[in-house]
C-alpha cells in the first residue's frame, strides 16, 4: 500500500471513531521518525515507526495509541487513555494520565505526575521512581519495578514480577505464581498473598497485616527473629498467627503482624547473610526464566530447530 493510501486509510478510520469535539481540537498521526510537541487540545493521536510525541503543559490528548517502538513523552498536560504496543516506550515525568495499557514488551517509566490505572501486559515493564498512581497491575509475565513514588494498589497476576526497593505501596496483592521481592520502601496497608505466589522480604517496613492464603509462600530474610502471640518459630517455619519481628541484615528492626497463615501456605524466617539476586527484567531470549541467556536457553532453542507446522509441508522449505 502506498504511503498516500495509508494516510487516506487512517483518516477514514479516525473519522469513523467519532466526530471531533469543539473547534480547536484535532488529531495527529506520526510516521517513521516524525515528532510533535503537544501544547494544545487534541481528541486523539497515533504513533508509528519510532515516532515521538512530547506532551507538555497546556497540552491534552483524549486517546493516544503508540505502535512499533514509538515514544510518548509526557512532562505535563493531560492524557485520558493511552495504549502502548510493540516495544513502545512511555516516559511520564509530570502531568496526568487517567488510563495506560502497555502490551507486547513495552516499557513505561514513571518519575512524576499522577496516574489513575497502569496495566502492563505481555512481558511489559513498568518502572516507577516517582509520582503517584491508584492502580498498578502487572499481568502475563510483566514486571513492575518500584523505587519511589506512591502506589495505592499493586496487583501482580499470571507469573508476573514486582520488585519494590523504595517508595510506598498501600495494598499489595500477588496472585497466580507471581513473585514479589521487597527490599525497601514501605507497605502501609494489608498484604494478601494468593495462588502459589511468592513474597520475599529483605528490607523495608510493613505497617499493615500479612494474609497468606492458598499455597502461597512468604519468606523473611534477616536475623534475630522473635515470635509473639500465637505465633511459633519451628526452625525456619513460622506457624500460627501473631507478631513476627527481627532485623534486616543492615541492622534495621522490623515488625509484621501475621493475621492469616493456613496450613496450605508457607511462611519462613531464614537467617541470611547475603541479599538474594533480583531479576529486574528477563531478557527476551531467556527461555527457561532464570534471568540470563546462556547455553541452557540455546539448547531449548535448538531442540525445535527446523520444526515446521505449515500445511502443505512443502511450504516449509521454499
Amino acid at each position: 500500500m502506498k504511503r498516500q493510501s495509508v494516510h487516506l486509510f487512517v483518516a477514514v478510520i479516525l473519522a469513523l471513531l467519532g466526530p471531533l469535539a469543539q473547534k480547536g481540537r484535532g488529531d495527529f498521526v506520526l510516521w517513521y521518525d516524525e515528532q510533535i510537541t503537544v501544547n494544545s487540545s487534541h481528541s486523539q493521536g497515533i504513533l508509528y515507526d519510532t515516532s515521538r510525541v512530547f506532551i507538555v503543559l497546556g497540552g491534552s490528548v483524549g486517546n493516544l495509541w503508540a505502535y512499533n517502538s514509538s515514544v510518548a513523552n509526557i512532562s505535563g498536560g493531560y492524557v485520558s487513555l493511552l495504549y502502548a504496543y510493540d516495544y513502545s516506550v512511555v516516559d511520564i515525568s509530570g502531568g496526568r494520565v487517567d488510563y495506560l495499557y502497555a502490551y507486547d514488551s513495552s516499557d513505561v517509566n514513571v518519575s512524576g505526575g499522577s496516574m489513575g490505572d497502569l496495566r502492563a501486559y505481555n512481558s511489559s515493564t513498568a518502572n516507577v521512581s516517582g509520582g503517584s498512581m491508584n492502580y498498578l497491575i502487572a499481568l502475563n509475565s510483566s514486571i513492575a519495578n518500584i523505587s519511589g513514588g506512591s502506589v495505592n494498589y499493586l496487583i501482580a497476576l499470571n507469573s508476573s514480577i514486582a520488585n519494590i526497593s523504595g517508595g510506598s505501596v498501600d495494598y499489595l496483592y500477588p496472585y497466580d505464581s507471581s513473585t514479589v521481592s521487597f527490599s525497601g520502601g514501605s507497605i502501609t496497608k494489608p498484604l494478601y498473598a494468593y495462588n502459589s505466589s511468592t513474597v520475599n522480604f529483605s528490607g523495608g517496613s510493613m505497617s499493615g497485616s500479612l494474609y497468606a492464603y492458598d499455597s502461597s509462600t512468604v519468606i523473611f530474610y534477616g536475623r534475630g527473629f522473635r515470635a509473639a502471640g500465637s505465633l511459633v518459630l519451628d526452625g525456619e517455619r513460622v506457624l500460627g498467627t501473631g507478631i513476627l519481628s527481627g532485623e534486616w541484615m543492615d541492622g534495621t528492626r522490623w515488625v509484621v503482624n501475621i493475621a492469616q497463615n493456613p496450613s496450605t501456605a508457607t511462611i519462613l524466617a531464614i537467617l541470611d547473610s547475603e541479599p538474594k539476586p533480583v531479576c529486574v527484567k528477563h531478557p527476551r531470549m531467556d527461555f527457561n526464566g532464570d534471568c540470563k541467556v546462556d547455553f541452557a536457553d540455546f539448547a531449548i532453542m535448538v531442540s525445535s530447530w527446523l520444526e515446521c507446522n505449515l500445511v502443505p509441508e512443502s511450504a516449509c522449505w521454499e
